[in-house]
């Protein structure tokens, strides 16, 4: 209980007030969609369905608003966050069973995971998948270990999944049970692997064609073709420029650093203690008993984090945060470093280590400075107040150093990561998560065009905006409902009905103007407004006539 209620503190602290920016728009627009039209099965922009995810997660933001009567940063990170601080908690569960001191640097791990604590602090359906995948998990290692509850674990699993499919749709089946049956078979368990293997594979074919009934209610047979494409063969085939087969394996170690990086060096290592010259393809049943507890856990977690790896490598469509439901495996391993005893492989790697760790306040605040000098040159307009974090940071690198006079070892162990936890997460919050949102922020642009839509109202168009990218960032920073016009070609121009407030980014300004070379120039007004919408710029015309 004591780790989910710091993990929800440190995940939630700081984002009341905060501007919704980046992949998360989207999210926040279907949880006011929803609390202004009231519920659905797809979440809506537009007043229109989305395909790509069941309103599940956006009901959990809707749920979490309501108190509040409107959607802001914190009631959309609630649920995740709740689901995240489960992540941390259930981490310590699973792995006390084993060693209160793995459990403990185990946790950190997660906290010094990047794209974790991001997500945390963010709406990641993929977070919530991950809690997922390590409660089915943590009840299957349950039900091996405690014969009295053999069959209650069993309907548990099945109800998470049903709940992973409702909010991630097939991934949220098919990973935790990759992940299952990756257990089932590292133990020789191979009828559970197939006990539970088949039951899941027909939950998801009833789940999936549940889902398209629903589909076919809400949108027709057109909304139905949009859903298979996003959440089946859009996955599965991806399109040019998608990412090669090794993304996960090479990109992900900076993605998912310092877990990652650490647990693919403790793989090589466990597998061998586990599997002497890797003569034996499983574990056999008569070597089971004679292992370790450690050793047994940490066997169990190199099969989660290949599994998830490998898996994940074969569709087309890849992205970091797929990789999220791994994290409490590659976690684990990571702070193994920290228990494994007699292997001068892995006590060498936790030398090296707990150095990093010792010395991580100095690099963070390296970092800052570094990152100050590069955005007064590239980015001048981001104003970010270091001097605060400077101190704290140096406040963490003295305890640090402090921290080198404790005894035991463990103890001393458990002060530094501890330590490099709080500099790491202060760096995160202070340093990352203000410069992001002012770099990709579009609030007081939006703000402002509203404001002279409201004072002389007229229709917004949109030229050359796709609906479901710049759109929903300025969407998401509308109240009330929000119809714009959306087109792409200057023939449509003389379609419309005006006046209008066109919205056209410099570059198609100068795009339009290439095309109509031949052509008398266009008489433009003076632009009302202008401003940065996610990096780019853009400007706004009161056109009371076609140009």
């Amino acid at each position: 209980m004591a780790v989910a209620v710091a993990g929800l503190l440190l995940f939630t602290v700081g984002l009341w007030d905060q501007e919704f920016t980046g992949f998360e728009t989207r999210f926040a627009v279907f949880a006011r969609e929803m609390l202004r039209l009231g519920l659905s099965i797809f979440p809506k922009t537009y007043g229109e369905p989305y395909p790509d995810y069941p309103a599940t997660s956006t009901l959990l933001i809707w749920l979490s608003s309501l108190p509040f009567g409107a959607v802001n940063r914190f009631t959309a990170t609630l649920p995740t966050a709740i689901a995240s601080a489960l992540n941390l908690a259930l981490t310590y569960r699973l792995l006390c069973y084993v060693s209160r001191q793995w459990a403990f640097i185990a946790v950190c791990f997660e906290l010094l995971t990047a794209t974790f604590l991001v997500e945390a602090r963010a709406i990641s359906l993929d977070q919530m998948l991950a809690t997922i995948t390590l409660a089915c998990f943590v009840l299957a290692y349950r039900r091996d270990h405690q014969a009295t509850t053999a069959q209650r674990p069993v309907l548990w699993i099945f109800i998470l999944l049903v709940v992973g499919f409702s909010i991630r749709g097939p991934m949220g089946i098919v990973i935790p049970v990759g992940v299952l049956c990756s257990y089932y078979a590292t133990t020789n368990q191979w009828r559970t692997v197939f006990k539970i293997g088949l039951p899941a594979l027909a939950l998801l074919i009833a789940c999936w064609f549940s889902m398209l009934f629903l589909a076919r209610m809400e949108g027709g047979e057109a909304f139905v073709a949009d859903v298979i494409r996003m959440q089946v063969t859009g996955r599965l085939s991806g399109g040019e420029g998608m990412p090669a087969r090794t993304y996960y394996l090479v990109n992900g170690l900076g993605a998912f650093a310092l877990s990652l990086p650490v647990a693919m060096m403790v793989i090589v290592p466990v597998l061998l203690a586990a599997f002497p010259g890797l003569r034996i393809p499983y574990l056999k049943k008569e070597n089971s008993a004679s292992w370790e507890p450690s050793l047994r856990m940490a066997t169990l977690l190199v099969a989660w984090l290949l599994v998830v790896l490998i898996g994940l490598s074969i569709p087309e469509a890849k992205k970091a945060r797929y990789l999220l439901p791994a994290v409490p495996a590659m976690a684990a391993l990571a702070a193994y470093v920290f228990i494994a005893q007699g292997n001068r492989y892995l006590s060498a790697i936790h030398q090296v280590l707990q150095k990093l760790l010792l010395i991580l306040p100095t690099v963070c605040g390296a970092l800052v400075l570094l990152a100050e000098g590069y955005l007064k040159q590239h980015h001048p307009q981001i104003a970010l107040h270091s001097s605060v974090l400077l101190i704290l940071l140096a406040a963490c690198q003295l305890q640090q150093l402090l921290a080198l006079r404790a005894r035991p070892a463990a103890q001393r162990d458990r002060m530094i990561v501890a330590v490099a936890v709080t500099a790491f997460w202060l760096t995160n919050v202070l340093l990352r998560e203000p410069a992001e949102i002012q770099l990709h922020s579009a609030r007081p642009f939006v703000q402002a065009v509203e404001r002279l839509r409201a004072e002389n109202p007229a229709p917004l168009v949109m030229y050359g905006i796709g609906r479901d990218s710049l759109a929903i960032a300025y969407h998401v920073n509308v109240d009330g409902e929000f119809q714009p016009q959306f087109i792409d070609r200057p023939a449509q121009l003389a379609e419309l009905s005006y006046p209008v407030y066109l919205l056209i980014s410099a570059r198609n300004m100068a795009a339009m103007a290439g095309e109509n070379a031949t052509q008398p120039k266009p008489r433009w007004p003076a632009p009302v407004g202008h401003g940065l919408l996610r990096e780019s710029e853009y400007s706004v015309y009161y056109l009371e006539h076609s140009p």
